[in-house]
């Protein structure tokens, strides 16, 4: 660099150095921000806009930003994978290299944490049949409870403590 921050070859036929933002070095882009966070954007997007998702609030932002992260990650992954087992044509990859190994390793890691994430967010079906049964027995317990209180309304007694419901509804 000159002075002037201009870049002079320090040879003939040198090449001049990378500009800030270039991709040639990139692998997989699981680590790096400019892959990563557009997918999850996206996937933040697809379940914000959901209307069967009631359940989230924004409060949990960051743990859905966080599982998409994850998502984003494994797609992101799944795709290098998927191209460096076309390049050795045998649907694995070359797992000598340990670019390849890396990935592979990474992915399994991406892959937990993504599990883990749609089950605490109810975006998996079985959190979310937990997450309805949960829901369906609130409102069980409350309609009891009301029911309750409207019969001793009725009855003129004074309101009492309303026994706890078992498993199934029944008291």
């Amino acid at each position: 660099m000159t002075a002037e921050g201009t870049w002079v070859p320090a040879f003939p036929g040198q090449r001049p150095p990378f500009e800030p933002g270039h991709t040639l070095s990139m692998q997989h882009g699981a680590w790096s921000p400019r892959r990563v966070e557009p997918l999850a954007a996206e996937m933040v997007a697809v379940v914000e806009d959901d209307p069967t998702v009631t359940w989230l609030r924004p409060v949990d932002r960051p743990a859905l930003w966080a599982w998409a992260r994850a998502e984003a990650q494994v797609q992101l992954l799944t795709e290098y994978l998927a191209k460096a087992a076309e390049e050795t044509g045998d649907g694995v990859g070359d797992l000598d290299a340990d670019r390849v190994q890396s990935a592979y390793l990474l992915l399994h890691r991406a892959e937990a944490r993504a599990t883990t994430g749609r089950t605490r967010l109810g975006l998996d079906a079985l959190s979310r049949a937990r997450l309805g049964r949960d829901t369906a027995a609130t409102n069980v317990d409350m309609a009891r409870l009301m029911a309750e209180l409207e019969r001793q309304a009725k009855d003129g007694a004074a309101p009492t403590r309303v026994p706890p419901a078992t498993r199934g509804g029944e008291a």
